[in-house]
């Protein structure tokens, strides 16, 4: 802590604020203004906190340092400072004062740079799965889609906007209303397997299976969907038997216009299609 008047001249300050600008007596303690502003970075911090305080209002900055403040050694380097600045009232002569709070805060600084790295590298590996992925809001604006996806259907993730494509813009026919799931409670933690064609931006189909998820917040409300990928397409995944029969029926089952629905022998309605869904409004 530092307080200074008008001038800049140094009222009081304390022994940790001479350690953090390197002053070895008493004599080598400097103002905030004349510590930090001739450092890169810090010239401007400054003028917007003097700024401030001219208007008579508190304020904060945060300052990299590219050169130790002692002027000697290298320990300083790449030290990151928060500066909060605030007017006080009038001492005893009349003079307006202000008081400065300066923050070693290099540790802190370092540790969100941790978490960001793993962050971004949690995002490149999701972006070049082996899988595709992506995320839908309950309205069917897909809000996230990773690299592998977006390859396999033509789409530039460049130009990519979260909510502007929609599901029905990637699920081609009435197999969508399969992706908006069961209602409510029946929904919770359940992870439904759905084989059907996605439609490619020329237009081609592109056969997959979606491992889908529609998370249920406390008040029953559905959340954004969580949805992998399989592509099967012929020659992916050829360890499998992905062109089996039952795959290529539930592709054409899920695909059709016509609505089909099985029905158990006391007349309960069990497995239905997307055609089905949308003609009678039936949750599956």
């Amino acid at each position: 802590v530092v307080v200074t008047d008008r001038e800049g001249r140094i009222v009081y300050a304390n022994q940790a604020y001479s350690a953090v600008i390197g002053a070895a007596a008493a004599a080598d303690v400097r103002g905030v203004e004349r510590a930090f502003a001739g450092e890169p970075g810090g010239a401007e911090a400054i003028y917007r906190l003097a700024r401030e305080l001219r208007e008579g209002r508190s304020a904060s900055e945060e300052i990299r340092l590219v050169n130790p403040l002692g002027g000697e050694g290298q320990e300083d380097r790449g030290r990151w400072f928060r500066i909060r600045a605030r007017p006080v009232k009038l001492d005893e002569t009349g003079r307006a004062l202000t008081a400065w709070a300066v923050t070693d805060i290099s540790r802190e600084r370092a540790q969100q740079e941790a978490v960001f790295q793993e962050l971004q590298h949690a995002i490149d590996y999701l972006d070049h799965a082996p899988a595709g992925f992506f995320s839908a809001e309950p309205d069917g604006r897909i809000v996230y889609m990773n690299a592998t996806l977006a390859e396999w259907l033509g789409i530039d993730l460049a130009r990519f906007e979260a909510g502007v494509l929609k599901l029905r813009d990637i699920v081609r026919g009435d197999a969508v209303a399969l992706l908006e799931g069961l209602p409510g409670e029946e929904r919770r933690n359940r992870t439904e397997t759905i084989d059907l064609d996605l439609v490619k931006r020329n237009g081609q189909s592109l056969p997959v299976r979606l491992l889908h998820r529609v998370p249920i917040a406390a008040d029953g409300a559905p959340g954004a969907t969580r949805t992998l990928v399989l592509n099967r397409s012929p020659g992916e995944e050829a360890s499998e038997a992905l062109r089996a029969a039952e795959v290529r029926f539930t592709r054409f089952f899920n695909n059709t216009p016509i609505a089909i629905a099985g029905v158990d022998r006391q007349g309960r309605i069990g497995r239905t299609n997307a055609p089905f869904l949308k003609l009678f409004g039936f949750a599956r």
